[in-house]
């Protein structure tokens, strides 16, 4: 990736050599970085490839606002936006005269690039997505391991925990800032915890937190893409497994902890969440 300046803060190239053996490494030819980049406000120039590349780039704006042209259209890039221009694509992003711009650049390869690209593109439209604290610090850990020393060890972990920062882009649930409707789904959510031997409805949910059960049905659905007692239901058999890995309590037994009223209906649900019989998963692991 080439830039207007020479020496901008916090980037890091993958050396040709060491590309060609993340290429044949089993655990590396997936998913590596090719070059990434922290750029802080009053330091961003034009961030540019004029011929495009091989590789994925992805465009993370943390603060202030740019332009990003492709071709013969330009289109604003703001704080909380990104943008993954494809392989191949040509393009150039300027930050605003202030140059109060911050922002991630990364750009990716490997044999899982495209399904990546499939997953998190943006037909190059810019995607809002919420802040959150522990994609920053993801990021710092990845450039600061390829800042370490070009070995295998270390690029191996920075790409392990390029997977983890990619997903963030794609992250649908609540983030962890517990302001306005993420707090209510963060409560409801520890209620259920507390009451993962009860049988628990949306109207008693609603009831609890204060709020119409239409609004907190649609809440759940826009941020964690299931229904109040879908995820419910979920935690009660996570907990269930727990149970059934963990104690010599039979399958009645368990029913009856997580307050089923008998177990063909809590194998039923049980069975529907896990795709397996709680006896099934038992056995399965030898218990």
């Amino acid at each position: 990736m080439s830039h207007t300046a020479a020496n901008m803060p916090g980037t890091w190239t993958l050396p040709a050599q060491l590309q060609r053996k993340l290429e044949k490494h089993p655990l590396g030819k997936n998913l590596f970085i090719t070059a990434i980049g922290h750029y802080p406000e009053h330091t961003a120039g034009a961030i540019r490839e004029s011929n495009g590349t091989l590789v994925y780039t992805l465009l993370y704006v943390l603060q202030g606002k740019g332009t990003v042209a492709i071709g013969r259209r330009s289109t604003a890039l703001k704080a909380n936006q990104y943008l993954l221009v494809p392989k191949g694509t040509a393009f150039q992003a300027d930050p605003d005269t202030d140059l109060s711009w911050r922002i991630y650049t990364l750009q990716f390869a490997g044999q899982l690039a495209d399904d990546i690209y499939g997953y998190l593109g943006t037909n190059l439209q810019p995607r809002t997505i919420p802040p959150l604290v522990g994609r920053n610090a993801q990021f710092d850990d990845i450039l600061h391991h390829l800042d370490l020393m070009n070995n295998i060890e270390n690029l191996l972990y920075a790409n392990f925990r390029c997977y983890s920062f990619l997903g963030t882009f794609r992250l649908s649930v609540f983030n962890y800032m517990k302001k306005g409707a993420d707090n209510i789904i963060e409560q409801c959510i520890q209620l259920m915890k507390q009451r993962l031997d009860q049988h628990l409805t949306l109207s008693g949910l609603s009831r609890e937190m204060g709020i119409s059960a239409s609004y907190l049905s649609a809440l759940f659905k826009e941020k964690t893409r299931y229904a109040p007692i879908q995820l419910f239901t979920s935690l009660r058999m996570q907990k269930a497994c727990q149970l059934l890995k963990e104690t010599p309590w039979s399958v009645k037994e368990i029913a009856a902890e997580m307050g089923y009223p008998d177990p063909y209906t809590f194998s039923r649900s049980f069975k529907l969440v896990m795709g397996v019989a709680p006896k099934t998963f038992r056995d399965k692991r030898g218990n």
